[in-house]
C-alpha cells in the first residue's frame, strides 16, 4: 500500500510540473532574465541577435585607429550582446522592458535612469564591483524593442567621457558609481 501512495504521488506531481511548463508564455513567470530574453527570440524571424565575444573586442582595439579612451573601452569588455526586433508586427504588444524586470534580477544592480514615455520605455542599469563597471543593461521597450548587454571591467569615468564623444548623454550618470 505505502508503494501504490508514492507511485500516485509521483504521478500527481508529474502532471503538475507538465502543465507548469505548458503555460504560455508569461503566465507562470512574468520575468526573464536577460539570457533567457535573448535565447528565447534568437533565430526567430525579424529579430536580430548578435553575440560578440571579448577577444574580438581586443583585437578590434589593437588594430582600429581609435583615440585613446575608446580603445581603452574596447580592450575592457568582456563580451556584447545586442538582441532587437526589426520586424515589430510579428510581436505585436512586444515590450522587452515588461519582459525583464532589472530590479529583481540577482547581481546588485543599481538602476541608473527608467524613462516611461508614450509608448517607449527606456531601462539603463549597471552592476559595479571594486569601482569598476561589470555589466551595462539597457533595455528599450514599445515601439523599439532593443537590449544591449555589455560586460566587461569598465571604469565609470571612462564611459562619461565616451559619452561626451558619443553624444550619449545617459552614460553621464555612470560617474555617480
Amino acid at each position: 500500500m505505502n508503494l501504490m501512495k508514492k507511485i500516485i504521488l509521483a504521478a500527481v506531481l508529474s502532471a503538475f510540473s507538465i502543465t507548469l511548463f505548458a503555460q504560455p508564455k508569461g503566465t507562470f513567470s512574468s520575468t526573464k532574465s536577460i539570457n533567457s530574453l535573448y535565447y528565447e527570440y534568437k533565430g526567430e524571424e525579424g529579430v536580430v541577435a548578435l553575440r560578440i565575444p571579448g577577444f574580438v573586442m581586443k583585437l578590434a582595439g589593437s588594430f582600429a585607429n581609435l583615440d585613446g579612451p575608446e580603445r581603452a573601452l574596447l580592450k575592457s569588455l568582456k563580451s556584447v550582446t545586442v538582441l532587437t526586433i526589426e520586424e515589430n508586427h510579428l510581436y505585436p504588444g512586444l515590450n522587452f522592458t515588461e519582459e525583464v524586470d532589472i530590479s529583481n534580477m540577482r547581481g546588485g544592480y543599481k538602476l541608473l535612469l527608467e524613462v516611461h514615455d508614450g509608448d517607449e520605455d527606456v531601462i539603463i542599469a549597471v552592476r559595479e564591483k571594486n569601482g569598476k563597471i561589470r555589466d551595462l543593461i539597457v533595455v528599450v521597450g514599445g515601439d523599439d524593442n532593443v537590449l544591449v548587454h555589455v560586460k566587461g571591467r569598465m571604469e565609470s569615468d571612462l564611459l562619461e567621457n565616451l559619452s561626451e564623444i558619443a553624444g550619449i548623454d545617459e552614460l553621464h550618470f555612470t560617474a555617480q558609481l
